[in-house]
């Protein structure tokens, strides 16, 4: 047989926008009136005159005695309005008196050509100038995006200010922020390289701005008491005494006291400089930091590596022990494929007998409690040994094999040994039902439909299940015999 048969891969298987144009509505010039366009004969009535009709109007005089010229009603007709050019007016004035339907379209065309004009005088450059603005607003976030930049720019340029002032709201400021942000145990951290910055770089300053402070912190440890201290001692009355004996009890006296503040000063001073290079070992360099980093991306590296090796080490070795399995299996399956038996199998028909093999194989070394055991141990190796690994598994597997593959022939077709072809086809028959009847229940349990090798036909669609025919453009339908659910894709 070959090893096709035992295969545990199969077993196992232009930019447009919204706008709506804006039309503006056309100038219309209010018509001149003259007063003395028409003028009523009042000297009629003189001549005798009484029909009450109007007369030619006379002729009008200026001051001058000039004949005073009618005033002519004007009228620009032309569309648009002075900002459009007059050529321009002119060629929309043709189009719209050519068909009054051309009235709306000269409109809009006017309107368009107005906006445009004033959109040119905003962005000379035209539709990529626009583009890029539009592009701008939309990476800053909008009106309200450049808004908040605006603030923020605004913001630094204050403390910028403030800091080339040397203000001392700009130290109010940042512990207000830290406040805010509960974040306060930063200023601690930028002090002692804030005051070295400062000693490096203006020295006088530093002294000025720290004396305060250091004075301050002797008086914390009561360093004016221990210097008067000293003094009183040292001043003590009794040293200067006539009588030589008095003198040297007082000296005596003084030594100790004297002695006494000096350890105190000693003791104190030690522990100050003890605190003060722990302190300085604590501070970790920016190098330091740098390195820290590099060194832990460096050990996930490799962790990750490690994993990736092991991972890749152990599918070869599996896989190298799949082929034995399907070779050991195979060679032991062979004699029996070769009787009369199977005569009538195909390797379909051999797909089941190789599913139960193989589910029966890792049942018994999964239960070899022998084999578990000394599998761990070599896997477990701090250097697992591949060799050894594959050659005492693939030794296990060809103890049990042969056993493994006659103990499941009897049991799925138990009368192998007694019947030709006819009896294969018969005994494949029924194994074949019995594994259809299994998949129903199955899929009938689950819900899941089950696969058939091929489409239904259409008379043998139950459409009453699927009317909209969702079903069957999922690749699915209801049978109308035995209403069983299939499915012919996979």
């Amino acid at each position: 047989m070959s090893e096709s048969v035992i295969d545990f891969a199969s077993l196992d298987s232009a930019v447009a926008t919204s706008d709506a144009p804006v039309v503006d509505a056309p100038a219309v010039d209010a018509p001149v009136v003259d007063a003395d366009a028409s003028v009523v004969d009042t000297d009629a009535t003189k001549d005798g005159n009484t029909d009450g009709l109007k007369k030619d109007a006379k002729p009008q005089f200026n001051s001058d005695g000039t004949p005073k010229e009618e005033a002519v009603e004007k009228k620009d007709d032309l569309p648009g309005t002075e900002k459009t050019p007059q050529e321009i007016r002119s060629l929309l004035k043709s189009m719209r008196d050519a068909d009054p339907k051309n009235v709306a379209a000269v409109k809009q065309l006017h309107g368009a050509y107005e906006r445009w004009e004033a959109a040119k005088t905003l962005y000379p450059g035209g539709i990529k100038e626009m583009t890029a603005a539009k592009e701008f607003m939309g990476l800053v976030g909008g009106h309200e995006g450049l808004e908040k930049l605006q603030n923020t720019s605004a913001a630094a340029e204050a403390s910028d200010n403030q800091l080339y002032e040397g203000s001392p709201e700009l130290i109010k400021n940042i512990v207000d922020d830290l406040k805010a942000h509960s974040k306060l145990d930063a200023l601690g951290k930028l002090a002692p390289a804030f005051f070295d910055a400062v000693k490096a770089n203006d020295e006088k300053g530093y002294y000025a701005a720290f004396a305060p402070h250091f004075i301050a912190g002797l008086e914390l440890v009561n360093m004016p008491g221990a210097i008067n201290g000293l003094v009183s001692a040292l001043n003590n009355p009794a040293l200067k005494d006539a009588d030589p004996a008095k003198a040297a009890a007082a000296a005596t006296s003084v030594i100790a006291k004297a002695a006494e503040i000096a350890g105190g000063l000693k003791e104190w001073y030690s522990g100050l400089d003890a605190e003060n290079k722990k302190a300085k070992e604590a501070v970790v360099s920016p190098e330091r930091q740098q390195l820290d980093k590099d060194r832990a991306v460096f050990l996930k590296q490799q962790e990750e590596f490690k994993t990736t090796q092991s991972t890749q080490f152990k599918n070869s070795v599996a896989s190298a022990n799949e082929k034995d399995n399907n070779r050991l299996l195979g060679t032991e399956l062979a004699p029996f494929l070769k009787m009369p038996f199977f005569k009538g199998y195909g390797k379909e028909n051999l797909m089941p007998l190789g599913n139960t093999i193989k589910s029966n194989l890792y049942t018994a070394l999964k239960a070899d409690t022998t084999y578990q055991a000394q599998m761990k141990a070599m896997w477990g190796a701090k250097t697992p040994d591949r060799a050894k690994i594959e050659e005492y598994h693939k030794a296990r597997v060809a103890s049990i094999a042969k056993d493994i593959v006659r103990d499941t022939v009897q049991r799925m077709y138990p009368g192998y040994a007694k019947g030709g072809a006819a009896a294969g086809r018969v005994a494949a028959t029924a194994e074949k039902k019995e594994a259809v009847t299994k998949a129903d229940a199955a899929a009938a349990a689950t819900g899941k439909p089950v696969y058939v090798a091929t489409k239904p036909a259409w008379d043998a669609i139950d459409w009453d299940k699927d009317p909209k025919q969702h079903l069957y453009i999922l690749g699915r339908a209801y049978l109308k015999a035995g209403g069983k659910l299939v499915t012919w894709r996979k």
